[in-house]
């Protein structure tokens, strides 16, 4: 074999069972002139470099990268080897799958690595290679390489191009995000390739929101990266410490006795909602709920006697309501009170009228917040503006911080909001960041609302705003105890990626998709949500999901978990129609009518479907478990006014326990046509399974142990008619007699056609309905009961009502036995294991088409 020198290929992956070897780089000086390992993320191992940092000992690779195990491999240098920007031109949205990839090269093609050897065998290469890696003795530590760094330590008169500040002071990292922002900024067209930015570990106060435009994007074919240094967690927050706190010597009017020893007080100027300690948000003091009189307006608010107060501080008063409808709460501040005649003024509108809640009359509704006279509990505050007073009974000796900031990062690309076309902001990644302490949003007079004010349009309340953005990606980042939302993506918002990420304990929603209002421009849409970990959000926002889509197509939303929210897991949602004709905050204000011309006066959905955007969007693989914790009329996912093309798939819905009768764990609302919901797992669900409506097709899906009373629906059909629609290849499995399997509305009084709503009759005898299993494991004859009903309607000629013989169905193991009869049915299997998060490397499955 003639001798020739080789490119050698290191490529490390995760192992949690194994440690990686050390590399010793005197073993490595004995086999090559040079030697630098680098990975796409610029971390790197190095030995004989100008820039090197000489460490004792042997320092192994997992000090930086966690557990790892190393794959060698030796490879003829006439084979064209891979690099970052071949990789990234080849799959764009792939960048995390090639950031695992090591690569040692000649210094004739890339100069990451030289490594000239003339050995005989390609085994005694790889022998060579593994005895190194065993090598004890000095070496030069994994460092990560960068472009630039960011350190507390730091300052922004420095070059930023060292890790660490040297010995003699003169030169280190950055202090700021905005200094290294700047600095590539200075850069211009000079730089090539990818950029990357890495920040120590510790928490960096905000004062000013750090924006982002198109100066920042990445050049094509390269991505300019702000990323954790690896092993250090660098946290973003704009919480203020609050000092100077003094206990309150003579009690101010108002304080509950049980208060008075234990209430501290500030001086503080200005106005903030939400406040901070260690263990998270604190309760602002509150009043025991009650429910509104009847006689309310949007604005006017009547109140039984002594419940509300003129306040001498009335305008910081606020008061939390349910106008009306179980499914929204609105956040009120009071701008007067009468109470000889018992009715309270706001300054804001409510959504709906301020009266008792429809269909829940005996709730609640309605509460009171920072009142000096409510702060009767630990961890409860409450401010006073007029006085410049803060109150607060501490929960512990932790700092207490007031945020500043409703947005903490801001990416926005060149606008045209009236017009066709948005310049956006390209190739810009965050990776392993954390974003705390956002301030809470309040309503605006001008505001635009979503559908029922959920959110609102083109609204900044969000940690991490994207607007005006294409290939952004949001990657293994951390949000947390935060008044507002975590991530939205506003306006413009092609191709990004919300990769990995934990968003936890946030007053706002998780993730917010939301385009352009119902016209002709459509510039929001196909994102990827994938892999994110969202709970406990709503916490002051209550109606707020963990996903939400709005005028936003050919979304990927997938392996998400998604749990203990106060009302809906995820929605879907556009414009009714309807609402085409209305000019108020909901929706009307969001609709872009000089795009849309003239409608009928009374216009239908054929009419307004050009002009709904949310269309073509996949909902899979996705686990929901405690959704609808406290709000009504909603659900795990849920569907409306959106377009057409819609597929929800293969989600594991389970444990919707809270005891509301108005809930379903899938639902298509009024007027929803279009959607495909097939192969869903739904498992100890309260009230209802599924809730169709018009054409939605309903196939191969498994309803089991639906929790009743109330109702005990597995199927409920609403709407119709249903012209068009499927059910099929469904198994409705009940070990309770506690069930109905599928549920229809009867003709309204006086009606033959319409149930009590006007609505046409939705009957499933009006379905392509076949192939199902209906069976109570406790009393099968139910199951045989509904398939005579079916079948005197023409229907479900082919299902069956017996035991579809799951392997154990009591401890939630729906997989079929191979002689089970929903196989020869037609039914598919699928493995609800694979619902939700994904442990090992993401990457690989981003853009993984569903089988």
């Amino acid at each position: 074999m003639s001798e020739r020198p080789i490119t050698l290929v290191l490529r490390v992956s995760s192992n949690p069972t194994q440690e990686s070897s050390t590399i010793g780089a005197r073993g490595l000086d004995e086999q090559c002139d040079t030697l630098r390992i680098r990975c796409a993320c610029r971390h790197e191992c190095r030995t004989c470099s100008s820039k090197r940092r000489k460490v004792k000992g042997t320092t192994p690779l997992t000090q930086h990268f966690g557990p790892l195990y190393c794959l060698f491999a030796a490879v003829a240098n006439n084979q064209e080897p891979r690099n970052r920007s071949q990789n990234r031109d080849a799959n764009p949205n792939d960048h995390e799958a090639f950031r695992r990839r090591w690569l040692v090269k000649s210094p004739r093609e890339t100069d990451p690595v030289t490594c000239k050897a003339k050995l005989n065998s390609f085994r005694f290469c790889l022998l060579i290679l593994l005895a190194i890696s065993m090598t004890e003795g000095d070496c030069c530590a994994a460092e990560p390489s960068a472009d630039f760094y960011v350190s507390l330590e730091g300052r922004d008169n420095w070059s930023g191009t060292l890790a660490e500040p040297n010995d003699s002071q003169s030169d280190g990292p950055f202090a700021t995000l905005t200094r290294a922002r700047d600095a590539i900024r200075s850069s211009g067209e000079n730089r090539a390739g990818d950029v990357l930015v890495l920040i120590r570990g510790g928490t960096y106060r905000l004062a000013k929101t750090v924006d982002f435009g198109l100066e920042d994007s990445g050049h094509p074919g390269s991505t300019v990266t702000y990323a954790a240094y690896p092993g250090e967690t660098p946290v973003f927050s704009s919480g203020q410490a609050i000092t100077d706190w003094k206990p309150v010597t003579t009690a101010p009017p108002g304080l509950p006795e049980k208060a008075f020893d234990k209430v501290k007080v500030a001086n503080v100027s200005g106005r903030f909602h939400t406040l901070f300690d260690a263990e998270g948000m604190l309760p602002r003091a509150r009043s025991r709920g009650f429910i509104p009189l009847k006689g309310g307006s949007r604005n006017e608010l009547h109140f039984p006697a002594g419940r509300l107060k003129n306040w001498p501080n009335v305008e910081d008063i606020e008061i939390v309501v349910r106008p009306h409808h179980a499914w929204i709460v609105n956040i009120l501040p009071l701008k007067s009170v009468d109470e000889q005649k018992q009715i309270a003024r706001t300054s804001i509108d409510a959504t709906y009228a301020m009266n008792p809640l429809h269909f829940l009359k005996t709730t609640n509704s309605c509460w009171v917040e920072n009142a000096l006279e409510e702060l009767d509990e630990p961890g409860e505050w409450a401010l006073n503006t007029q006085t410049g007073k803060l109150y607060l009974w501490p929960r512990n000796d932790s700092p207490i911080l007031a945020p500043t900031l409703k947005e903490l990062i801001r990416i926005e690309g060149k606008i045209d909001k009236e017009g066709p076309r948005d310049i956006p902001v390209t190739n810009l990644c965050l990776r392993g960041l954390t974003f705390t302490h956002g301030e809470r949003f309040s309503i605006a007079p001008d505001d635009a609302g979503l559908q029922h004010d959920w959110d609102m349009h083109d609204k900044a309340n969000a940690l991490v705003r994207l607007r005006g953005t294409e290939r952004c990606t949001i990657q293994q980042c951390h949000f947390a105890h935060s008044g507002g939302s975590a991530i939205r993506v506003d306006l413009h918002g092609r191709y990004n990626v919300i990769d990995s990420n934990v968003i936890e304990h946030m007053g706002g929603a998780g993730v917010l998709l939301c385009g352009y209002g119902p016209g002709t421009k459509d510039v929001n849409g196909g994102n990827v949500i994938f892999n994110n970990h969202i709970h406990h959000t709503g916490r002051i926002h209550s109606h707020s999901p963990g996903i939400m889509l709005w005028q936003s197509s050919e979304n990927r939303v997938a392996n998400n978990l998604v749990h203990n929210t106060p009302y809906t897991g995820i929605i879907l949602s556009g414009c009714m129609t309807d609402f085409f004709r209305r000019q108020g905050r909901e929706l009307g204000r969001t609709i872009r009518r000089h795009e849309i011309g003239s409608l009928p006066k009374n216009p239908k959905q054929e009419d307004v479907l050009p002009y709904l955007h949310t269309r073509g969007n996949q909902i899979e693989r996705n686990e929901i478990h405690h959704a609808m914790e406290m709000l009504g009329d909603g659900n795990a996912i849920y569907i409306r006014g959106a377009g057409s093309g819609n597929v929800i798939r293969r989600n594991y819905i389970h444990h919707l326990v809270a005891p509301m009768i108005m809930q379903a764990a899938i639902r298509t609302d009024g007027g929803q046509r279009d959607t495909l919901i097939a192969e869903n797992l739904i498992y100890k669900c309260t009230s209802q399974g599924i809730l169709m409506k018009l054409n939605t097709r309903v196939e191969n899906n498994i309803v089991a142990d639906i929790i009743a009373p109330p109702r005990g629906y597995y199927l409920s059909v609403r709407e119709g008619p249903l012209t068009g629609a499927t059910i099929q290849r469904n198994i409705f499995y009940s070990s309770s007699d506690v069930c109905t399997f599928i549920d229809e509305l009867p003709p309204g009084k006086g009606r033959t056609s319409e149930d009590r709503r006007g609505r046409a009759l939705a009957r499933s005898k009006d379905a392509d309905t076949d192939h199902n299993i209906y069976y109570c494991a406790s009393d099968p004859a139910l199951g045989e009961q509904m398939l005579e009903k079916q079948r005197r309607d023409g229907v479900d000629t082919q299902s069956l009502a017996v035991d579809p013989l799951f392997v154990d169905p009591a401890n939630g193991d729906f997989r079929l036995s191979l002689d089970s009869p929903a196989l020869r049915l037609g039914f598919a299997g699928w493995d609800h294991t694979k619902a939700g998060l994904i442990k090992e490397d993401s990457s690989e499955h981003l853009q993984e088409p569903l089988q």
